[in-house]
């Protein structure tokens, strides 16, 4: 692959986006090999997964808005959130736990990748986002729904609503992850955790994300085209394109 590393070893599978000069940020290519690799590790019959990025400084920057900026019609933004959105929607269906490790920020679309992992372990320093609503979008991947399930409903209107990053543990405080962990100390601290529950009985930790996931569904494909359709007139609208061009100013005065 390309854009992502996958490495098994101790029944411990770990998936790292290797985009550092994009802030590991997701292009088209990118999403296709996350659907493969998910697909792969299932295969491979690994225990646990750790999904995260290289580096320390971002675990996802999100959709990487210089490729992503070239689709205009409705139809491409709606095919590719529709194709991302059941990507993700893999990550609850797996009989493993899939851990979302931040070692950095995460934001807008590396935001919906994090909610839709079983669970969140931060480094001190990440910082969490849901930035669309600056671009005059919305999620597009589920983060809606998934957001609510976990935090609340007016908990999630807030994050949604506002788009302001969060610290670690602010994020913590919020329920939005589980553990923070201090930044010198992540990778290990994560290795540990993934190891740990790579000894357990394969069919008492299935068991136990199932019977969670039937008391707290982390995917409503029932709400996929609803939820793409009208992303897909917030890609198109005006105001998403002016907000880019913004973005893109604020960029070239920081060089």
């Amino acid at each position: 692959m390309r854009d992502l590393l996958l490495e098994v070893a101790g029944g411990v599978a770990t998936l790292s986006i290797n985009r550092p000069r994009a802030r590991n940020a997701l292009a088209l290519q990118t999403m296709a090999e996350l659907d493969q690799a998910l697909d792969t590790v299932r295969r491979e019959r690994a225990r646990v997964l750790i999904i995260r990025g290289t580096g320390n400084k971002a675990f996802c920057a999100g959709g990487d808005i210089k490729e992503l900026e070239q689709m205009r019609s409705e139809e491409e933004a709606a095919a590719m959130a529709h194709r991302m959105r059941a990507t993700l929607d893999l990550i609850p269906q797996l009989a493993i736990p899939v851990i979302a490790g931040l070692n950095g920020d995460a934001y807008g679309g590396g935001a919906e990748l994090a909610v839709a992992c079983d669970f969140r372990i931060a480094a001190a320093h990440a910082r969490i986002g849901f930035a669309q609503i600056s671009l005059g979008l919305m999620p597009a991947w589920g983060a809606s729904e998934r957001l609510a399930a976990m935090v609340g409903r007016g908990r999630a209107l807030r994050m949604l609503l506002i788009g302001e990053a969060m610290t670690a543990a602010e994020a913590f405080e919020l329920g939005l992850v589980e553990m923070v962990v201090p930044s010198r100390s992540f990778d290990k601290r994560l290795s540990q955790l993934a190891r740990g529950i790579a000894a357990a009985p394969p069919a008492a930790v299935a068991g136990i994300k199932s019977s969670v996931n039937a008391v707290r569904p982390h995917r409503s494909p029932e709400l996929a085209d609803e939820t793409v359709e009208a992303f897909a007139r917030t890609w198109t609208d005006p105001a998403h394109w002016k907000a880019v061009e913004k973005m893109e100013k604020r960029r070239r005065a920081k060089r």
